[in-house]
C-alpha cells in the first residue's frame, strides 16, 4: 500500500458491539452541549488534538451527523487518522492495529464497545438510552495496547460566548471595487483569532462576506473550531439591517478560506444611496458568534 488513505480509510464490513466496565486505553474525548449540533448542509468533521498510542501519533475524527461517503448516514461516525509522518517510518512499513471505539453509557456505567460501523444518531441522542445524559457524551478509542488514557479532551459548545461580536467599518469602499477580497484586522473569539473577509469586486452580482479562522491562542489545543455565527451589514439611515445566520454547523480548521454568505447584499442595493448601507463611501459589517466550541486537553 502506498498511502495512508489506502491503509486506513477502507470500509470495514460487519459490526460487533459489547459492553465493558473498564475505560479505553489510548484517548478520551467528551462532548458537552451535543444538542447544539443540528442538521444542516456542508457539515464537516471535528478533528481532535494529537495523541500518542503504541508509539505513534493519531487524531480522532468525528462526524457528528454521519459520514455519508462511508455508509454512515444517520449515524454518529468516528475514525482515527495516523499523524506520524510517513518520512519518519521505515521503508516498506506496515502497521497492524487492533482498534475499538467506545461510548460511555451513563445508565449502566459501562462502555459500549463498537468495531466497524458506530452508533445510530437516534440511539445516541435519546437520553433514556444513557449515552447523551445532560447533553453530554464521552467517546474513547482503544488502539492496540491497553493502558490508562494519557489525555482527556473536553469539547464544550458555548452558546453566546463572551466577547462574541466584532464590528468592521470599511472606509473608501468604492475604491476596492476591483479587489477580489479584503481582510479585516484579526479579532479574538473563543480560543483563536479570526478575520472577516469581504469580496467587494463590482463585477459580481453581490458582495460576499465570510469569517476566516486564524491561529489559536498559546497553549490551546490545535483542534477544529465549531462555530455558528451571524453576519450583518448595518443600515446607517435606519434600523433595517441585513443579517444572515449561517444555517450550517461547521468545523473550521486552520488554513480554511472561510465560510459565510456569497451574496450578503446585492451591488445594486449597496450602491443605492437611498438604501442607507453605503454612507460617505463607508460600510459597517458585524459578525456575532452564536455558538463556539472550547477545547481543553488534560494530561493524566
Amino acid at each position: 500500500m502506498n498511502s495512508l488513505e489506502e491503509k486506513f480509510n477502507h470500509l470495514v464490513t460487519g459490526i460487533t458491539r459489547t459492553r465493558r466496565v473498564e475505560a479505553a486505553s489510548s484517548y478520551s474525548l467528551k462532548l458537552v452541549g451535543l444538542s447544539e449540533i443540528k442538521a444542516g448542509s456542508n457539515v464537516r468533521s471535528y478533528e481532535s488534538d494529537v495523541f500518542t498510542a503504541s508509539g505513534y501519533q493519531w487524531r480522532l475524527i468525528l462526524y457528528p451527523l454521519g459520514n455519508d461517503n462511508d455508509g454512515g448516514k444517520d449515524h454518529f461516525s468516528i475514525y482515527v487518522r495516523l499523524e506520524t509522518l510517513v518520512s519518519n517510518l521505515p521503508k516498506n512499513w506496515e502497521i497492524q492495529v487492533d482498534m475499538k471505539f467506545l461510548v460511555f453509557n451513563q445508565n449502566h456505567k459501562k462502555y459500549l464497545t463498537v468495531q466497524a460501523q458506530f452508533i445510530e444518531l437516534s440511539t445516541l441522542k435519546d437520553q433514556k438510552n444513557g449515552y447523551a445524559v445532560k447533553d453530554t457524551c464521552t467517546f474513547r478509542v482503544d488502539i492496540a495496547i491497553l493502558k490508562p488514557a494519557e489525555k482527556l479532551e473536553t469539547v464544550t459548545f458555548l452558546h453566546n460566548p463572551p466577547n462574541n461580536k466584532f464590528t468592521w467599518k470599511i472606509f473608501h469602499f468604492s475604491n476596492l471595487s476591483d479587489q477580489e477580497f479584503v481582510l479585516s484586522d484579526q479579532f479574538l473569539a473563543g480560543q483563536r483569532y479570526w478575520k472577516i473577509r469581504v469580496d467587494p469586486k463590482r463585477e459580481r452580482e453581490g458582495v460576499g462576506v465570510y469569517i476566516v479562522p486564524q491561529t489559536h491562542l498559546p497553549n490551546c489545543a490545535i483542534a477544529s473550531s465549531y462555530v455558528m455565527f451571524k453576519l450583518k451589514i448595518r443600515n446607517q439611515l435606519n434600523g433595517n439591517h441585513i443579517e444572515r445566520t449561517d444555517i450550517c454547523n461547521l468545523f473550521l480548521s486552520s488554513g480554511d478560506r472561510g465560510h459565510g454568505v456569497p451574496k450578503l447584499i446585492t451591488q445594486k442595493d449597496l450602491y443605492d444611496k437611498s438604501k442607507g448601507f453605503l454612507v460617505k463611501d463607508t460600510i459597517i459589517l458585524e459578525v456575532e458568534m452564536l455558538c463556539m466550541s472550547q477545547t481543553q486537553v488534560i494530561s493524566k
